[in-house]
């Protein structure tokens, strides 16, 4: 039996029978806008359940966009090698001027000369092997600070090269020879240092001098070195023009995967600019992380800052760039330095970093 028809027996025997199909049909009527009205409620109670969910769910407001850097021009200076690859990326990808900054890369020779550059205000940043930092706080020079890393090596991407013609065909050869590195007591030096000793010879066994990469050719060709520290692109360059001829890698063993290269800037500049410190590491970061999932696009963008034909760029050994500073494998470059006569004491690495 249907609610209908139980509801006309029920009043059926209360009430007269000409009465009996009015007050069913009132009744059935009144349940009816009673469930409409049940179910507009439910339908209301969901409604709020869910808007009151959605809500809860939003994210929240999004922050309050940072103040804009101290400065919108950086001036950073680079040695022109395969280890400045990512500020290069970060430039031809507009990721500083995402930041709002406008970097002017400026050539360096090496670390050491970008020291007092940096001192002086010249340079805001430089690109540093780390090792010349060692040394500068050894000697008093303590108002710097690595702020960025840039390159971990490779095999093959350092190499000590002589000419193509030359009578040198070991490291034992360079007894009493001129060998170039581009700074003295820089990470060239020390490995130059390590290539000698593995040969059975010490740092005073030859004459060494200082010759930026870019001329190493000319100079092995006009005879006044003998040999050279090069790192690429220029190891890969001089030989692909017969202008050198490898003698050994520069990386031996105990300097493998080792940190080559960070940026540096003065205490007081990382003091006074945080925000634009902020800024740089965040685009130089994104061009790092865009090397890591496509390192070919080291080979892209080194022709755009170096003399290096693409064709020779696909040759081209680099190794990695981590985003980080790595203090494991600073510790382990403090150590070799010291090992190597390059510093005396223990590296302040926390001072360094700014820990």
């Amino acid at each position: 039996m249907t609610w209908l028809g139980e509801q006309l027996g029920r009043i059926a025997d209360e009430m007269p029978e000409h009465d009996l199909a009015a007050r069913a049909i009132a009744v059935h009527q009144r349940r009816r806008r009673n469930l409409v009205a049940l179910a507009a409620a439910a339908v209301v109670v969901v409604t709020l359940v869910a808007v009151t969910a959605g809500v809860r769910a939003l994210p929240a407001e999004p922050p309050v966009a940072a103040s804009p850097p101290e400065l919108s021009t950086v001036r950073i200076g680079l040695i022109p090698s395969v280890e400045a690859a990512p500020v290069y990326l970060a430039l031809m990808e507009g990721y500083f001027q995402e930041e709002g900054l406008t970097v002017e890369p400026m050539m360096i020779t090496g670390a050491a000369g970008a020291v007092p550059q940096a001192e002086t205000g010249a340079l805001d940043l430089a690109q540093t092997d780390y090792t010349t930092h060692f040394r500068a706080y050894e000697l008093g020079r303590r108002d710097f600070r690595i702020v960025s890393s840039l390159h971990q090596a490779a095999p093959g991407s350092f190499a000590i090269v002589v000419h193509p013609e030359s009578k040198i065909r070991t490291m034992a050869d360079l007894k009493g020879k001129r060998v170039a590195i581009p700074n003295l007591m820089d990470r060239g030096e020390l490995t130059v240092r390590a290539a000698l000793k593995h040969a059975g010879l010490s740092r005073d066994d030859v004459k060494l001098v200082e010759v930026p990469y870019p001329q190493v050719a000319a100079a092995i060709d006009k005879g006044k070195i003998a040999a050279a520290l090069l790192a690429e692109p220029f190891v890969t360059t001089f030989q692909d023009t017969g202008q050198v001829r490898v003698l050994e890698n520069a990386i031996p063993r105990e300097f493998e995967n080792l940190h080559t290269a960070g940026i540096a800037a003065t205490a007081e500049w990382v003091r006074e600019h945080p925000r634009t410190l902020a800024a740089f590491q965040r685009a130089l970061a994104k061009a790092q992380h865009l090397i890591a999932s496509d390192p070919e696009q080291v080979r892209g963008v080194v022709p755009t800052y170096t003399r290096v034909e693409r064709r020779q760029a696909a040759k081209v050994t680099f190794g990695s760039y981590p985003a980080e500073p790595d203090r494991g494998e600073l510790q382990r470059l403090a150590d070799l330095a010291r090992a190597h006569g390059i510093i005396e004491q223990p590296a302040d690495l926390g001072r360094l970093l700014g820990e």
